[in-house]
């Protein structure tokens, strides 16, 4: 009974808010009393209480003390979400449906721009469900969004007052600021069963087919950590008077990037850079470095073979020599506003070279492992471009530097190293490598003697698809990580 009580008292503290809303005393007093009909005819307590509700909570392990007008007071005051999330589960809003789930006809759910996408949805039911019908939305999309903290300042001039002169007031205050832009490809929605009114589905497996053709300029899918590109097929489960069901799924899309296309991707490619040291007014003798690839561009799979050249004619010591592949994106938001991120895909820690000493690092292995191809072409809000990168650390207080070389990273190799691939094992998706003028292919160019590449998850791992718009009792995998065509040497 003194637990009731307690619990008992925390309600009335959450009715405070409502009951100040309510000029008559007989209002108020009936609200305490739980009257529904009066709450129905004074909405604006409403408001109030759901703040309340949605600020304190005390009834999260008490749900038992509730009596049932409390639970059905509680549900209009606090709001749907917030009844259902406390007092529902998934379990019991999906009861009856077993399964819900998309399916395509290519098992690795990679597919080319142009190409049609086909699969089907799943429903298995344990019990007869009442429904509309069966909706399915085909969509790709680009979005970035980023959050930043800025510092305004507001100042006070000087006024002179009776003689007495006030000094500026200064105050800085930190705002948080969202910077974003989205752009949407294609956005297809079709009935994949039913539409016509209410229907029964009867307990039992269920299949819908559905298909797609994508178009032609389409940008790769791609997940980063402030945007993405991602294409994803969504059904839902239209049903009368009740929550809808819904499933969704990702696929990854690529746009070709043939190294062949641009001859000058086969020749090597070279930077040179001199570097001194200062100290107060004297300068050092140079640090000559010359970094070199044999080709400009390489696919997934592939090895990375650069050759460095070093001569330390400066009395600093390069105590640590690293090599990296950086992948570097530049997301877009509107009105101009960017956000740089660099990340390293791959090191290797070359040594050090003494000070008055040269060396040269030939061949230094580093493998490309899966990912997104350069450019993101067709895609207006995501840069991507990746580099070679030298690092070099002096010793002593000087500061870090580097040597740059950009990299394409294509999904069609060089025909010159056609050879050296050995076929996948398992059957590409169908597509990838055929002519322009067949349809619903990828539009590459016929490659009859380049053995097909297998298809890899991303080596950045998978990121979470849920959207603002979806709810916890959506079927299907939350997270998603696009493949990418991979070459290995035979």
């Amino acid at each position: 009974m003194k637990s009731f009580l307690n619990h008992y008292r925390a309600y009335m503290k959450l009715v405070r808010p409502a009951v100040k809303a309510v000029r008559r005393p007989i209002a108020a007093r009936l609200v305490v009393r739980r009257n529904l009909l009066l709450i129905l005819q004074f909405p604006r307590l409403i408001a109030p209480a759901r703040r309340a509700f949605s600020k304190s909570w005390p009834f999260q392990k008490s749900e038992k003390y509730l009596d049932l007008g409390q639970l059905v007071w509680l549900k209009l005051a606090a709001g749907p979400s917030l009844y259902f999330r406390k007092f529902s589960s998934p379990r019991s809003l999906n009861m009856g449906l077993e399964k819900f789930q998309i399916f395509f006809d290519n098992p690795q759910a990679v597919f080319y721009a142009g190409q049609n996408v086909s699969g089907r949805i799943v429903v298995v039911n344990s019990t007869p469900k009442k429904i509309r019908g069966i909706n399915v939305k085909i969509k790709g999309e680009a979005e970035v969004s980023w959050t930043e903290t800025r510092q305004h300042s507001s100042d006070s001039n000087n006024t002179t007052m009776d003689n007495v002169t006030t000094t500026p007031n200064n105050t800085t205050t930190d705002t948080q600021e969202t910077f974003s832009a989205e752009e949407v490809y294609f956005e297809n929605k079709f009935v994949a069963f039913g539409g016509g009114g209410d229907q029964t589905l009867n307990p039992g497996e269920h299949m819908y087919p559905f298909n797609y053709v994508l178009p032609i300029n389409l940008p790769s899918s791609f997940e980063g950590e402030f945007g993405h590109v991602r294409y994803t097929v969504r059904a839902v489960l239209d049903r009368p008077w009740k929550f809808d069901q819904e499933a969704k799924a990702a696929f990854t899309v690529i746009s070709p990037l043939d190294l062949n296309a641009d001859p000058k991707l086969a020749a090597p490619v070279t930077k040179q850079k001199s570097k001194k040291f200062c100290c107060w007014c004297c300068a050092s003798n140079p640090v000559n470095i010359v970094l070199t690839l044999p080709t400009g561009g390489a696919v997934p799979g592939e090895t990375l073979l650069p050759t460095l050249d070093i001569e330390n004619n400066s009395r600093v010591y390069l105590s640590l020599i690293t090599l990296k592949l950086v992948k570097s994106v530049t997301y877009k938001a509107r009105g101009g506003n960017t956000k740089k991120v660099e990340v390293s895909i791959a090191e290797k820690n070359l040594g050090y070279v003494d000070s008055g000493q040269s060396h040269t690092f030939e061949r230094e292995a580093l493998q490309i492992p899966p990912l997104p191809p350069s450019n993101l072409n067709n895609c207006s809000v995501i840069d991507l471009e990746y580099y070679l990168e030298a690092h070099f650390s002096p010793s002593s207080f000087y500061c870090s530097f580097q040597v740059r070389l950009p990299v394409v990273v294509g999904t069609i190799p060089l025909s010159l190293n056609f050879a050296q691939y050995a076929p996948a094992v398992q059957n590409p998706p169908l597509g990838w490598n055929f002519s322009p003028s067949a349809p619903h292919r990828d539009g590459s160019p016929n490659y009859p003697d380049l053995p097909p590449p297998t298809y890899e998850a991303s080596v950045f791992g998978a990121r979470s698809t849920v959207e603002r718009t979806d709810n916890q009792f959506v079927f299907g995998e939350k997270n998603f990580a696009p493949m990418y065509p991979v070459y290995h040497h035979s």
